[in-house]
């Protein structure tokens, strides 16, 4: 189980937790007597909510298209993890080789302002090699009907 709690480090130092007594109560329903990791970092704003929707309501399935027109049979799971592997990665060096391989990160912990960039890797990359436009998102668009 984990728990977030957020506060605020004030000129002193002193960590003010937000809701306290919450916490309280959640540390002695779930982890009394047990030993615990604590970690403490400076909070980012997270991807939000309608970015998450422009990404899988727009990005992955015009990317699939792009896939499907030529030739290539993919579920949108498929595409997200291609995306991450291509975009979204960590490199991993073996000090002893010196071989250097990626490894694929989560994109639903990366700031709303990686997540643009993220998108913008995508976009670029859909126009060059699948020949597909993914529209920016609150982007207007007309459909022009023949």
């Amino acid at each position: 189980m984990k728990l977030e709690y957020w506060g605020e480090v004030n000129e002193n130092g002193i960590l003010r937790i937000t809701n306290r007594k919450k916490l309280d109560s959640d540390l002695a329903k779930y982890f009394t007597g047990k030993h615990v990791e604590i970690t403490i970092q400076k909070r980012r704003k997270k991807r939000s909510l309608p970015q998450n929707s422009y990404y899988w309501g727009i990005v992955v399935p015009i990317v699939q298209q792009g896939f499907i027109d030529l030739g290539n049979e993919c579920s949108k799971e498929d595409v997200h993890e291609f995306l991450k592997a291509k975009f979204n990665y960590k490199e991993i060096v073996n000090e002893k080789t010196g071989e250097i391989i990626s490894f694929p990160q989560s994109t639903a912990s990366i700031t709303t302002s990686q997540f643009m960039d993220y998108i913008a890797e995508i976009q670029r990359f859909g126009s060059e090699f699948l020949s597909v436009r993914i529209p920016d998102p609150n982007e207007d668009l007309k459909l022009e009907l023949e």
